[in-house]
C-alpha cells in the first residue's frame, strides 16, 4: 500500500489539482460556518435538572432578560429630565424587534401615594408618570421596596435599571422538544430525526442571529444616551453573545499575530522560505477543510469547540516541523541526491510514527467525545476529525508542493547545535538516576497540587477588569442585587377547583371570580415563604430576593406590622387590578401547579463561592422547614452550569483510564515491547499532572475550557514520545548503545520537538494579551503544556531509555 502512495507522488500537478477542487469545495460552505454559546452549551444532555429547569422556565418565565442601568450625571434620579429620558429610552428599547416588553420605574404602581389600605388598589393606583404624584414620596418608597429596590432602583436612589423582557421564540422550542422525544425513545436513526435536527439547527442559527442583533440594537439605544448618563447593559443572554463576541475577535486579531510569530519562529529556524511557507499552507488548508465540512453539516463552533482550530494549527505545524527536519538531514547527508527521492524518503521515513501519532491523538481527543456536555463532545469528535484532515494535508498536499518546489541549497542553518538538548542530552546520558529521583519528587508536588485544583469558577471571571461586560456585572452586582440568576421552587398540594364544593354557594361564587386561585394561598403557605426568602436574603452569595413574601411584606404595611389571616389574605389578594397580579403574583406562585418560586441573583463579584455548596445548604434548609427533598427544587442556570462542570470532571476522571490504556496499546504496537510502551507513557503522565497541578496552584479552576488541557496535554506529549522512541529504535540498531543513540535523536528528533514546542510556545504566549480570560488560560496553558511535554520527553524519557534493561543486556561493565 505505501509503494502506491509513493507512486501517487509521482503525480503532485494532479494532486495539488484535487486539493484546490477540495479547497474550493470547503469555502463554499464558509457561509454556513457560525459561532454559537446559547445556554444549550453550558449544560449536561440528559440532565434530569435540565428537563425540570425547562418545565419551570415554561411556567415561570426564563433568564432571556437584558438588564439597561441609568444613572443620570447632571440631574437627580427622581427629576424631571432624568424621568424624561427614561422615558424616551424605554420606548426606543420597546420598538427593537424582538423585544418583548420594557419594564421600567416609570411603570411600578406606587402603593404609598394616596392609598392608605390594599382595597384601594381595585379602584386604580398612580405612577410616576401621573403629573400630580408626589416624586420625593415616590423615591422613598421605590429605593424601600421589597419589590423593586435593588431591582429596578438602587437603595441610594441614583441608579436604575430597565428590564428589558425578551420575545420567547415558540417554534424553536418545539423543535427541541419533538428532537428531544426522538431521542428520549431512541429515534434517532431515522428520516424525521434528519428532518428535524436539521430545522431545528437552521432555527437555532436564526435565533442566535437575532439575538446578537437584537443585543447590538440595545447597546446602540444605551450608547445614544452615554453623554448625559452612566449606562451598563447586563443579563445571561449578553453574556452568552459577549463570550461569542470575544472569541470572533480573538480569531481575527490574535489569529493574524500568531500567524506572524510563527512565520517569525520558522523562518529564524529554517533560513528559507519554503519551510515558511508549507508549514503555513498546510494549517490553513487543514482548518479550512474542518470548518468547511462544519459549514456542511451545519454544525456551529461554541466557546469550548473553538479551540479545535487552534490545536488543529498546532498539530498540522508539528507535522510539517518533522518532515522539514527530515528532510534536511537527509539532503545534508547526501546532497547530490535527486530531489523527488529525497521527498519521497522523507515521506516513508515519517509515515509510520506520524501515523501512530495521529492514532494516539485521535485516541486522546476521542476520549472527550463520550462526554454527556454537547460542548465538550463537539470538541472531542472535531479533534478527531481534525487530525484526520491534518493527515491527510500534510501527506498529499506537503510532499506535491515541495515537488513542484526546485531542489535548492542544503540547509546549513540545523547544522548549528542546540544548547539546550545537548544540556539535556547531557544530563539524560549521565545523570539518569538524579532525573529520575528529581521526576519522582515532581511526582510528589504534581499529586499535591492536582488535590488544589478547583471547580469554582464564575461568569464575570471569564472577562478583564477593564472590559465592559465585566464593569456592567460588577457594577449591576453592587448597586441592583446581582447577576446571574437561580430559583428556589417550594412544591405544595396543588389547586384543584373541582375539589370545591359546590354545594356551597360561597363556593360556587368563588368558581364564577376572576380569580378563584386566591384561596389556594395561606398565611401558612407565606410563612413558609417567609422563613425562605428571609434565609436567602441574608446569604453572602445572593443579591436581590423576589418571592411572594414580598408582597407579604408590603400587605404588613397595610395591616400594623401584622401578618395577613386567611380572610384578610384572600380579600388582599381579590383587590388587585389584573396588570399588578401579572407582574407580582404571577411570576412567583402557580396554584394549578402547587408551586411557589424564590427568584434568587448571585453577586458573582464577591468573594469566591462553592454553587454545589450553596445549592446543598439551601437544600438543607428546606427540610429544616419540615419540607421534603421533592418538595425543594433548587434550579437555573447555575445549577445547570454547576452540574456540567461536576459530569465533566467525573467523565474526564473515569475516562483516563481508558485513555492511557488505549495509549500503552498503541504505543505496544508501534514499538513492539510492553516496557517501551510504559517508557514512553510514564513521562507524559506526569507532565499532564504537573499542568493540572500548576492550575491547583496558582487557583485556575476548572471549567469545560480548562478540563481540555488533560487531553491536550497527553496528546501533545504523546506525539513527542512517539517521534523519539521511533528515532531511538533506528539508532540503536545501527549503534548498540543507549547513551550513543540517545546523543544521536537529541541532535535529530530531538531539534524537530525542540522547534515544533518553541514555535508554539511562542505563538500561544500571545493570547495572553485576550480580554477573554478562557482564551488566556488556553493559550498560556498550552504553551506549558508543550514546554513540559519537550522537557518531559527530552529528559525524563531518554534516561528511562538509559536505565533500561533491554538496551543494557550486552552492555561491558
Amino acid at each position: 500500500m505505501f509503494s502506491w502512495y509513493l507512486k501517487c507522488l509521482d503525480y503532485p500537478r494532479l494532486i495539488l489539482a484535487l486539493i484546490a477542487l477540495l479547497c474550493l469545495l470547503a469555502a463554499s460552505y464558509w457561509p454556513r460556518f457560525t459561532f454559537e454559546a446559547s445556554s444549550d452549551t453550558l449544560v449536561v444532555e440528559g440532565d434530569p435538572d435540565l428537563a425540570y429547569y425547562r418545565e419551570i422556565e415554561s411556567r415561570f418565565g426564563g433568564d432571556e432578560t437584558l438588564f439597561l442601568t441609568y444613572t443620570p450625571k447632571e440631574f437627580p434620579l427622581f427629576s424631571a429630565p432624568a424621568l424624561d429620558e427614561i422615558r424616551v429610552i424605554q420606548k426606543q428599547l420597546a420598538s427593537i424587534k424582538n423585544v418583548e416588553s420594557v419594564l421600567s420605574v416609570l411603570d411600578v404602581p406606587l402603593l404609598k401615594n394616596n392609598i392608605t389600605s390594599l382595597s384601594e388598589l381595585a379602584k386604580g393606583y398612580l405612577t410616576l408618570e401621573n403629573p400630580e404624584i408626589d416624586l420625593p414620596l415616590a423615591r422613598e418608597e421605590l429605593r424601600n421596596s421589597p419589590l423593586y429596590a435593588d431591582l429596578l432602583v438602587s437603595r441610594d436612589a441614583k441608579t436604575t435599571a430597565l428590564r428589558i423582557n425578551l420575545a420567547f421564540d415558540t417554534s424553536l422550542e418545539e423543535l427541541r422538544k419533538q428532537r428531544d422525544e426522538l431521542r428520549l425513545n431512541n429515534e434517532t436513526s431515522g428520516a424525521e430525526y434528519a428532518d428535524i435536527e436539521s430545522r431545528y439547527a437552521a432555527a437555532k442559527l436564526e435565533y442566535t442571529q437575532q439575538r446578537n442583533t437584537l443585543i447590538n440594537s440595545v447597546r446602540e439605544v444605551r450608547d445614544a444616551h452615554a453623554g448625559g448618563a452612566q449606562l451598563y447593559l447586563g443579563g445571561v443572554p449578553m453574556i452568552a453573545a459577549d463570550m461569542i463576541s470575544f472569541i470572533k475577535n480573538d480569531v481575527l486579531v490574535f489569529g493574524v499575530l500568531v500567524t506572524f510569530v510563527i512565520i517569525l519562529m520558522l523562518y529564524l529556524f529554517f533560513r528559507q522560505k519554503r519551510w515558511v511557507l508549507l508549514p503555513l499552507l498546510s494549517s490553513a488548508i487543514s482548518i479550512l477543510f474542518l470548518t468547511g465540512w462544519l459549514g456542511f453539516i451545519r454544525q456551529p463552533i461554541t466557546v469550548v469547540s473553538s479551540n479545535a482550530l487552534s490545536l488543529l494549527a498546532i498539530i498540522s505545524l508539528s507535522f510539517s516541523i518533522h518532515l522539514i527536519v527530515r528532510y534536511c538531514e537527509l539532503f545534508a547527508s547526501n546532497t547530490a541526491a535527486d530531489h523527488a527521492e529525497l521527498v519521497k524518503e522523507t515521506m516513508r521515513s515519517k509515515f509510520a510514527p506520524c501515523l501512530y501519532t495521529a492514532l494516539t491523538t485521535i485516541v486522546a481527543f476521542g476520549s472527550l467525545a463520550t462526554s454527556d456536555i454537547l460542548p465538550v463532545e463537539d470538541f472531542g469528535w472535531m479533534m478527531c476529525a481534525g487530525i484526520v484532515c491534518s493527515f491527510f494535508v500534510t501527506f498529499s498536499f506537503f510532499p506535491a508542493l515541495l515537488l513542484i518546489f526546485p531542489k535548492g541549497r542544503a540547509n546549513t542553518s540545523l547544522e548549528k547545535p542546540l544548547a539546550m538538548n545537548e544540556w539535556l542530552s547531557k544530563i539524560s546520558r549521565n545523570r539518569a538516576p538524579r532525573i529520575i529521583i528529581a521526576s519522582s519528587l515532581l511526582t510528589l508536588i504534581a499529586v499535591i497540587g492536582l488535590y488544589q485544583v478547583s471547580l469554582d469558577n464564575r461568569f464575570i471571571d471569564y472577562f478583564k477588569a477593564d472590559t465592559e461586560i465585566r464593569a456592567g456585572m460588577q457594577y449591576i452586582d453592587q448597586h441592583l442585587g446581582g447577576t446571574v440568576p437561580f430559583d428556589v421552587i417550594v412544591q405544595f398540594e396543588p389547586y384543584e377547583a373541582v375539589a370545591l364544593d359546590e354545594e356551597d354557594d360561597f363556593f360556587v361564587e368563588a368558581e364564577e371570580e376572576a380569580f378563584p386561585e386566591k384561596y389556594w394561598f395561606t398565611p401558612s403557605k407565606l410563612k413558609v415563604i417567609g422563613q425562605f426568602h428571609q434565609y436567602l436574603d441574608e446569604l453572602p452569595q445572593t443579591g436581590k430576593v423576589l418571592s411572594m413574601a414580598s408582597l407579604d411584606k408590603i400587605a404588613r404595611e397595610y395591616n400594623d406590622g401584622k401578618p395577613l389571616d386567611s380572610v384578610q389574605l384572600m380579600l388582599a389578594l381579590g383587590t388587585l387590578p389584573d396588570d399588578v397580579r401579572e407582574e407580582i403574583i404571577k411570576p412567583y406562585a402557580q396554584p394549578s401547579t402547587g408551586e411557589m418560586r424564590l427568584s434568587v441573583r448571585v453577586k458573582e463579584s464577591g468573594p469566591m463561592f462553592s454553587r454545589d455548596q450553596l445549592i446543598s445548604d439551601i437544600s438543607s434548609f428546606g427540610q429544616g422547614l419540615g419540607l421534603s427533598t421533592q418538595e425543594v427544587h433548587v434550579t437555573g442556570m447555575m445549577v445547570l452550569f454547576n452540574n456540567m462542570l461536576k459530569q465533566l470532571y467525573t467523565s474526564q476522571t473515569s475516562t483516563l483510564v481508558y485513555v492511557l490504556l488505549a495509549t500503552f496499546i498503541m504505543f505496544s504496537l508501534l514499538l513492539r515491547s510492553f516496557l517501551l510502551a510504559l517508557l514512553g507513557l510514564l513521562p507524559n503522565i506526569l507532565s499532564a499532572a504537573m499542568v493540572i497541578a500548576f492550575m491547583g496552584y496558582a487557583g485556575i479552576p476548572l471549567d469545560m475550557m480548562t478540563i481540555t488541557i488533560a487531553a491536550i496535554s497527553i496528546g501533545i506529549g504523546v506525539d513527542d514520545a512517539i517521534h523519539y522512541l521511533h528515532r531511538f529504535s533506528e539508532e540503536f540498531q545501527i549503534c548498540g548503545d543507549a547513551r550513543e543513540a540517545v546523543r544521536r535523536s537529541h541532535t535529530s528528533i530531538g531539534r524537530a520537538m525542540y522547534f515544533t514546542s518553541v514555535t508554539v510556545i511562542a505563538g500561544f504566549s500571545i493570547l495572553g494579551f485576550s480580554n477573554f480570560v478562557p482564551t488566556i488560560y488556553f493559550g498560556l496553558l498550552t504553551a506549558l503544556a508543550m514546554l513540559f511535554a519537550m522537557l518531559a520527553n527530552l529528559s525524563i524519557l531518554p534516561a528511562l531509555l538509559v536505565l533500561s534493561p533491554i538496551f543494557n543486556r550486552n552492555r561491558q561493565p
